[in-house]
Protein backbone atom coordinates (compact mmCIF):
# COMPACT_ATOMS: atom_id res chain seq x y z
CA UNK A 1 0.00 0.00 0.00
CA UNK A 2 2.86 2.51 1.22
CA UNK A 3 4.84 1.82 -2.13
CA UNK A 4 1.59 2.08 -4.62
CA UNK A 5 0.88 5.29 -2.51
CA UNK A 6 4.54 6.45 -3.47
CA UNK A 7 4.52 5.63 -6.96
CA UNK A 8 1.13 7.39 -7.54
CA UNK A 9 3.11 10.59 -5.42
CA UNK A 10 6.09 10.56 -7.92
CA UNK A 11 3.73 10.50 -11.07
CA UNK A 12 2.08 13.10 -10.44
CA UNK A 13 4.44 15.19 -9.32
CA UNK A 14 6.48 14.20 -12.65
CA UNK A 15 3.65 15.25 -14.36
CA UNK A 16 2.90 18.96 -12.60
CA UNK A 17 6.40 19.21 -13.45
CA UNK A 18 6.16 18.54 -17.06
CA UNK A 19 3.00 20.95 -17.28
CA UNK A 20 5.30 23.89 -15.58
CA UNK A 21 8.51 23.11 -17.97
CA UNK A 22 6.25 22.82 -20.75
CA UNK A 23 6.42 25.94 -23.57
CA UNK A 24 2.93 26.25 -23.37
CA UNK A 25 3.77 27.60 -19.47
CA UNK A 26 5.77 29.83 -20.85
CA UNK A 27 3.96 33.64 -21.19
CA UNK A 28 4.34 36.62 -23.01
CA UNK A 29 5.44 40.12 -20.85
CA UNK A 30 4.81 43.29 -21.83
CA UNK A 31 8.49 45.28 -21.45
CA UNK A 32 7.62 48.84 -22.49
CA UNK A 33 5.02 50.77 -23.73
CA UNK A 34 4.16 53.59 -25.81
CA UNK A 35 1.32 55.92 -27.10
CA UNK A 36 2.11 56.60 -31.13
CA UNK A 37 1.99 59.93 -31.86
CA UNK A 38 1.48 62.12 -35.01
CA UNK A 39 4.77 64.01 -36.16
CA UNK A 40 4.07 65.31 -39.98
CA UNK A 41 1.13 62.85 -40.46
CA UNK A 42 -1.76 61.94 -38.07
CA UNK A 43 -1.33 58.58 -36.45
CA UNK A 44 -2.59 56.25 -33.07
CA UNK A 45 -2.10 53.64 -31.70
CA UNK A 46 -0.23 51.50 -29.37
CA UNK A 47 3.39 50.33 -29.60
CA UNK A 48 4.81 48.02 -27.45
CA UNK A 49 7.74 45.52 -26.82
CA UNK A 50 7.01 42.14 -25.93
CA UNK A 51 9.34 39.19 -24.67
CA UNK A 52 7.75 36.47 -26.00
CA UNK A 53 7.58 32.61 -24.07
CA UNK A 54 9.63 31.62 -26.32
CA UNK A 55 12.78 34.16 -25.46
CA UNK A 56 12.15 36.58 -28.77
CA UNK A 57 11.43 40.49 -28.42
CA UNK A 58 8.66 41.95 -31.10
CA UNK A 59 7.46 45.51 -31.10
CA UNK A 60 3.66 44.94 -31.19
CA UNK A 61 1.15 47.69 -32.80
CA UNK A 62 -2.34 47.48 -31.74
CA UNK A 63 -5.34 49.49 -32.96
CA UNK A 64 -2.53 51.44 -35.16
CA UNK A 65 -2.89 53.85 -38.03
CA UNK A 66 -1.18 56.11 -39.82
CA UNK A 67 -1.76 58.11 -42.83
CA UNK A 68 -0.15 56.67 -45.85
CA UNK A 69 3.24 57.74 -46.94
CA UNK A 70 6.39 56.30 -49.77
CA UNK A 71 8.91 53.77 -48.49
CA UNK A 72 7.79 54.13 -44.59
CA UNK A 73 10.56 52.39 -42.47
CA UNK A 74 10.14 51.31 -38.54
CA UNK A 75 13.00 52.26 -36.49
CA UNK A 76 14.16 52.42 -33.07
CA UNK A 77 15.77 55.02 -31.94
CA UNK A 78 17.26 56.78 -28.57
CA UNK A 79 14.43 58.98 -26.94
CA UNK A 80 16.59 62.34 -27.76
CA UNK A 81 16.25 61.85 -31.19
CA UNK A 82 14.05 64.48 -33.31
CA UNK A 83 11.77 63.75 -35.77
CA UNK A 84 12.22 66.47 -38.03
CA UNK A 85 14.41 65.19 -40.61
CA UNK A 86 17.64 65.18 -38.13
CA UNK A 87 17.35 61.61 -37.11
CA UNK A 88 21.05 60.55 -36.03
CA UNK A 89 22.80 57.26 -38.03
CA UNK A 90 21.83 55.78 -34.23
CA UNK A 91 19.10 53.53 -35.61
CA UNK A 92 17.91 50.08 -35.22
CA UNK A 93 15.81 49.42 -38.68
CA UNK A 94 13.07 46.66 -37.79
CA UNK A 95 12.03 46.55 -41.69
CA UNK A 96 9.48 48.40 -43.83
CA UNK A 97 5.97 49.01 -42.42
CA UNK A 98 3.56 45.88 -43.11
CA UNK A 99 0.29 48.53 -43.05
CA UNK A 100 -1.08 51.82 -42.39
CA UNK A 101 -3.41 49.90 -40.36
CA UNK A 102 -3.82 47.03 -37.70
CA UNK A 103 -1.97 44.64 -35.44
CA UNK A 104 1.25 44.16 -36.27
CA UNK A 105 4.48 42.97 -35.06
CA UNK A 106 8.47 43.79 -36.15
CA UNK A 107 11.15 41.09 -34.75
CA UNK A 108 13.77 42.73 -32.09
CA UNK A 109 17.25 41.42 -32.53
CA UNK A 110 18.57 40.29 -29.39
CA UNK A 111 21.81 42.54 -29.35
CA UNK A 112 19.40 45.60 -28.97
CA UNK A 113 19.85 47.66 -25.79
CA UNK A 114 16.28 48.56 -24.73
CA UNK A 115 17.74 51.23 -22.33
CA UNK A 116 19.01 53.03 -25.35
CA UNK A 117 16.53 52.69 -27.84
CA UNK A 118 13.86 53.36 -25.92
CA UNK A 119 11.27 55.12 -29.16
CA UNK A 120 10.30 54.37 -32.58
CA UNK A 121 9.80 55.93 -35.25
CA UNK A 122 7.95 55.70 -38.31
CA UNK A 123 10.00 57.45 -41.22
CA UNK A 124 8.92 58.11 -44.78
CA UNK A 125 12.56 57.64 -46.42
CA UNK A 126 12.00 59.71 -49.74
CA UNK A 127 11.03 62.81 -47.67
CA UNK A 128 13.86 62.32 -44.70
CA UNK A 129 10.59 62.96 -41.87
CA UNK A 130 9.13 61.00 -39.34
CA UNK A 131 5.38 60.79 -39.78
CA UNK A 132 4.93 59.48 -36.47
CA UNK A 133 6.21 58.04 -32.91
CA UNK A 134 6.14 56.44 -29.76
CA UNK A 135 8.31 56.98 -26.62
CA UNK A 136 8.48 53.49 -24.87
CA UNK A 137 8.07 53.29 -21.05
CA UNK A 138 8.57 50.73 -18.65
CA UNK A 139 4.53 48.62 -18.18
Amino acid sequence: MLRRTLVLTLMLCAAALAVLSSPAAARNVELLRGTVRPLSHSASGTAAVVSTGSGRRVLTLRSFRLDPGPRVRVWLVPRSAQGDGQLPKDRVDLGKLKGTRGNQQYTIPKSVDLRKYSSVVFWCVPFTSGLARADLRRS
